[in-house]
């Protein structure tokens, strides 16, 4: 798809520079990004440790859980980023290599918007936008009950604000691509 005029202005470029380039090496000739999200990292902790603090039975395996767990996350932490593009919303992760994933915008059918318990204690504005298309439906949960779509954004600043601009980001594209 090319750039269109009609979507050029839609959604307000926000774009972290550093973040912005881990994802130089997969864009499409002519691709932009538009804008960058990290998950807050308050958050991401608050994720990992509340099981621990909320289950006393696990409090003696501390000492053999803290040595794996905090550099999990924190290669989590350094490798998480996601990206609105003209064209896609990307999903990048990975704990000991790095993976990309990309759903092109004009396939998207669905979003939701969450904020949950772990993002009422953190007290960072934060929530989860998940995106959802006829290929990777929102809700659907593979063999382990875990989400099965890839394309969730966690612990995102402001999820509401940020899903009514990209949800208008997403229908200006679609709306352009039917003319």
């Amino acid at each position: 798809m090319e750039n269109n005029v009609a979507t050029e202005n839609i959604l307000i470029p926000n774009i972290d520079k550093e973040t912005e380039q881990l994802f130089t090496n997969i864009l499409e000739r002519g691709e932009r990004v538009i804008r960058t999200y990290r998950p807050n990292r308050k958050a991401v902790w608050w994720e990992v440790l509340f099981p621990i603090l909320v289950m006393p039975f696990l409090w003696p395996f501390v000492i053999f859980i803290f040595p794996i767990l905090i550099p999990v996350v924190k290669a989590y932490l350094k490798k998480r980023a996601y990206a609105i593009t003209d064209r896609r919303i990307l999903v990048r992760g990975g704990i000991i290599g790095v993976d990309f994933k990309s759903l092109k915008i004009n396939s998207i059918n669905a979003s939701t918007v969450h904020v949950g318990l772990i993002d009422n204690i953190a007290k960072q504005n934060t929530g989860t936008i998940e995106f959802g298309s006829p290929s990777t439906p929102i809700g659907v949960k593979d063999a382990s009950g875990m989400k099965a779509n890839p394309f969730i954004f966690h612990y995102i600043p402001s999820p509401y604000d940020e899903l009514r601009d990209i949800q208008e980001h997403i229908d200006a594209i679609q709306d352009a691509d039917k003319k």
